[in-house]
């Protein structure tokens, strides 16, 4: 392979072979979003279809969005359980860091797999024409060199994605911290109103999925649990488990507890979201109090050279004609 690649080069074919690499590339871009793009408008197409159907007419109306947001809010479970089909009790590991992250669907794991094979082909490209564009034409086992240097730049580049979802999931885990004190709450409020503990989650997770999307998802899920016969608290520690927050497996224990010990859940659903709460304000404090500390760089770099210009350049004046 290196010697066919040495003889086009030799022969004034570097054109043809860049030609050919950016092809390869373009065509490997063009089936990531061909697998993106064709799932969803098959998916607007459907919908259009079944609002019309409805009667609810254009896709802008009232009623058409909330069938809109209904029908949306059904997907990621609909996932999470065709994974669970396929995978066992959990889906796999792909399947399960792209629901972290947020991704839903059918094909997002084709997406996922396809996007990191074009960035390394992009990757392995840009490089490659990069170095064998600068270095030196006599330079010893130039051709060499600029296909290893891309090959290892281009599967560097493969960890990119995973970054990406680790970014995404940190996002989607702070949202679950900010909407488990509500969460709380509103189950207190449906105790205190005689429903039940499965009611109360039911009726949760049906106001999250318009208002608290990534937890409304992961409440649908512990619902539908629920239905099909789990137990509530094995079925809250997989959730505890799912969404990772310390909060939620503490509520998970909770439970056990009051069930074992016959205590007040209430009151203690009740403590807890007041202690919840105040963990809140302390964490809110502590990014304030560290916020002077954050600053100090900035202020440093943007305001002190101009402070510095203003009190210099008067004294650089006076002594113009003194010493230069």
């Amino acid at each position: 392979m290196t010697d066919f690649i040495a003889t086009l080069i030799n022969g004034n074919q570097l054109p043809l072979l860049i030609s050919g690499s950016v092809f390869v590339a373009a065509v490997l871009i063009f089936l990531a979003f061909a697998f993106l793009l064709v799932p969803v408008i098959e998916t607007q197409r459907r919908l259009d279809q079944e609002l019309t159907a409805s009667g609810f007419g254009g896709r802008r109306s009232m009623g058409a969005q909330a069938q809109i947001r209904r029908l949306s809010s059904y997907r990621p479970v609909d996932a999470y359980f065709k994974g669970v089909e396929r995978g066992g009790a959990q889906p796999d590991a792909i399947e399960k860091r792209l629901f972290e992250a947020g991704f839903y669907g059918r094909s997002v794991v084709i997406i996922y797999n396809l996007s990191r094979l074009a960035i390394v082909a992009v990757g392995f490209v840009a490089i490659f024409v990069l170095a064998s564009t600068f270095l030196p034409r006599g330079l010893p086992f130039r051709l060499p060199v600029a296909i290893f240097g891309s090959l290892l730049f281009g599967v560097a580049l493969i960890v990119v994605p995973s970054i990406a979802l680790d970014f995404y999931a940190r996002g989607i885990k702070e949202s679950y911290r900010r909407s488990f004190p509500d969460f709380m709450d509103m189950m207190i409020t449906c105790a205190d109103a005689g429903m039940s503990l499965e009611a109360a989650v039911e009726r949760v997770s049906s106001e999250f999925s318009s208002t608290h999307r990534h937890l409304g998802v992961q409440l649908s899920i512990l619902t539908l649990q629920i239905r099909a016969g789990k137990a509530l608290r094995d079925a809250l520690r997989e959730l505890a488990d799912r969404i990772g927050l310390e909060e939620a497996k503490t509520l998970a224990v909770l439970f056990r507890q009051s069930e074992e010990l016959g205590t007040s859940l209430v009151d203690a659903l009740r403590v807890y979201s007041a202690e919840m709460r105040t963990q809140r304000i302390l964490r809110a404090e502590e990014k304030a109090n560290s916020l002077p500390v954050r600053m100090v760089l900035p202020l440093g770099l943007c305001v002190f050279p101009v402070v510095m210009m203003i009190v210099m350049l008067p004294v650089i004046i006076r002594m113009k004609g003194v010493f230069f």
